[in-house]
């Protein structure tokens, strides 16, 4: 019991850091760009493939990222959804501006190696 405990400790840990680092800089910029906690990562668990997503685009591939979009990066409007819509594309280049890539709204293989650590 005293590993469950301190397992839950940390991840509380994480969160209120997370939590600080988000009202001291609001929810679109609080991570991003830095890399975010290894247990925030197993939250948006996806054994699929990382193919080219953009507006239009639909299913489970689409599900993780708006996951990774609200779980990792903490933005609070995207919807989890699988659906690619415009919230979602906003928030890509947004968070395609904080790490320096060309802003398209289109996660390629360039946006989702700067997704994943």
């Amino acid at each position: 019991m005293k590993n469950g405990r301190t397992i839950r400790t940390a991840a509380a840990v994480a969160v209120a850091a997370a939590a600080l680092a988000m009202s001291a800089t609001g929810p679109a910029t609080a991570i991003a760009p830095q890399r975010a906690a290894a247990a925030e990562w197993r939250l948006c668990m996806y054994l699929g493939g990382h193919t080219t997503l953009q507006m239009g685009s639909t299913g489970e591939a689409v599900r993780h990222l708006q996951c990774i979009l609200n779980e990792v990066y903490r933005y609070v409007n995207v919807p989890m959804n699988g659906v690619f819509e415009e919230v979602t594309k906003a928030s890509v280049e947004h968070l395609q501006r904080q790490f320096a890539l060309p802003v398209t709204g289109v996660v390629d293989a360039a946006t989702w190696g700067a997704l994943h650590p």
